[in-house]
């Protein structure tokens, strides 16, 4: 089995902000990557641009961008956007249309929620227990997770007591989609 490969993808603003208006660049996501690096035991290339135009040809894709994912996905050529929606991951998604709206008709390898992201950035380091992650069913049972509170024909809300935390939860639901990919 070929070493798994994780590529962080951080769009640009698509449009000019006002004056005085903050922007959350990649840098909101370094704690979360390291330690998702950590937990998985590999490194995880950080790529910025619009994803039409840096789509990493391979690997598991981790999606932040000032467009929804489903803009993003839309601009790339057909083959491209078929390929990237088995194995992209959009952070920060709209939880009210997660399940029914995004992972079901996209056929997405998982999602996590800003909510989810925010609580568990402001989780105290080691915090036990992992929440946050919407995923495949089978592979959220198969790394030790059940399904909380919101739940589709395929996908679920993950939640684990045995994982420290969202990146580890996430470092063994992409273990689990790799092994099952090769």
């Amino acid at each position: 089995m070929t070493t798994m490969t994780v590529h962080f993808v951080h769009e640009p603003p698509r449009e000019a902000l006002p004056a005085g208006v903050g922007v959350s660049g990649p840098a909101l996501y370094d704690r979360f990557v390291n330690e998702l690096e950590h937990h998985a035991g590999i490194q995880i290339s950080r790529v910025h641009g619009l994803l039409r135009d840096v789509a990493p040809p391979n690997g598991i894709v981790l999606f932040d961008g000032s467009a929804d994912v489903e803009i993003a996905l839309g601009e790339c050529s057909p083959g491209v956007r078929a390929d990237l929606q088995a194995r992209i991951i959009p952070i920060g998604a709209t939880r009210v249309r997660i399940l029914d709206n995004l992972l079901e008709p996209l056929s997405l390898l998982a999602a996590i929620d800003g909510l989810s992201f925010w609580e568990w950035d402001t989780d105290e380091p080691g915090t036990k227990g992992a929440r946050g992650l919407y995923g495949l069913r089978e592979l959220g049972a198969s790394v030790g997770a059940r399904c909380a509170v919101f739940e589709s024909a395929r996908y679920c809300y993950l939640q684990s007591e045995a994982h420290d935390g969202l990146p580890h939860l996430l470092a063994d639901y992409l273990r689990a989609a790799w092994a099952a990919r090769s």
